[in-house]
């Protein structure tokens, strides 16, 4: 294992840059952050980070389209089956350690899945012991969670998940309508084609089943328009800021799992454009269809708000405890 490093980021970036060093990733090789992180078998976010940690250095620089370039040789793709070859055998140096960053997403997706049902306190110790961490660990991602807004601390110091509002809603579709389009241009020219092909596809696919095709996919096409599809946005800011006003998308996808998705035709059908405007150049175009939709979609978020409000609550994972 590489030497102590403390987040997952650091091994990716140590064991990137030593591949550059020795030259088994040649001057002009093209890495893109999806293939790293699948022949690393990590997240695509600490790939991310490293990769942008190895520009800072001057041991990468940006690729004129997707991706970035190892030194000033000009860009050549690899093969698939080359960069397996190279970073496969180099994933048991990867510092798996239990950092914040193990489990923030799984944190952050068992809280939002109770924010419209009440208001819940989260057991530090319980959280902890639930995901197999250390306290200190939990503490650390708790105050993540609190820089993102998802949770807050009372006057007693107890961490609070509040109840989602409609003003909550309201007030996350406002930044979203003023973020998401500003960040689909800035991606739009990186953007894979053949991923943005597979992606049409697999929405076309959708509709031709529809109602049929089940929520689940619809969440997994979500998860591509809103999650993935901005993943290469270099305004580190402004992506945090994305992902901190998607919370209204927890909405549907639990709304999903009670009630048939018959309402959700539009919004997929919305989507389907989306993809093709993307691929075929028209930016603007899609620009604008994803303001549009991000307007018309607020009524029938709300509308579901209000039915899961009056809903038991979900069982819930063990450290987090509904308050009276």
């Amino acid at each position: 294992m590489l030497a102590g490093p403390s987040y997952i980021y650091d091994s990716v970036y140590n064991l990137l840059r030593q591949k550059i060093i020795d030259r088994q990733l040649p001057p002009g090789a093209l890495l893109k952050e999806a293939a790293v992180a699948s022949h690393l078998g990590v997240s695509r976010a600490p790939v991310r980070r490293a990769i942008l940690m190895l520009a800072e250095n001057g041991l990468v620089r940006p690729a004129d389209g997707q991706g970035y370039v190892v030194g000033e040789e000009t860009a050549r793709r690899m093969s698939s089956r080359d960069l397996h070859d190279i970073l496969a055998p180099a994933t048991d140096e990867i510092d798996r350690s239990a950092t914040w960053e193990g489990i923030f997403a799984k944190v952050s997706r068992e809280i939002m899945s109770v924010m419209p049902f009440g208001t819940f306190r989260i057991q530090e110790a319980e959280l902890g012991n639930y995901h197999h961490v250390s306290r200190t660990v939990a503490r650390e991602v708790l105050w993540r969670l609190m820089d993102s807004r998802l949770i807050e601390k009372d006057r007693k110091s107890h961490w609070i998940v509040g109840q989602m509002t409609a003003r909550d809603v309201r007030d996350s579709l406002e930044m979203r309508q003023l973020l998401e389009p500003r960040a689909l241009a800035n991606v739009a020219p990186g953007l894979d084609r053949d991923w943005l092909v597979a992606l049409s596809a697999r929405i076309d696919l959708a509709l031709a089943q529809f109602p049929d095709c089940g929520a689940a996919e619809i969440d997994a096409i979500e998860e591509e328009i809103f999650q993935t599809m901005f993943d290469g946005l270099r305004n580190a800011r402004m992506l945090g800021s994305i992902r901190r006003n998607q919370i209204a998308l927890t909405v549907p996808r639990l709304f999903r799992q009670h009630f048939p998705i018959h309402n959700d035709l539009p919004a997929l059908t919305a989507y389907g454009q989306i993809v093709r405007l993307l691929h075929s150049g028209a930016t603007e175009a899609a620009q604008a269809l994803l303001t549009s939709h991000l307007k018309r979609s607020e009524p029938l978020i709300l509308a579901r708000l209000r039915v899961l409000a009056i809903l038991p609550p979900p069982a819930t994972a063990p450290y987090m405890v509904a308050e009276d």
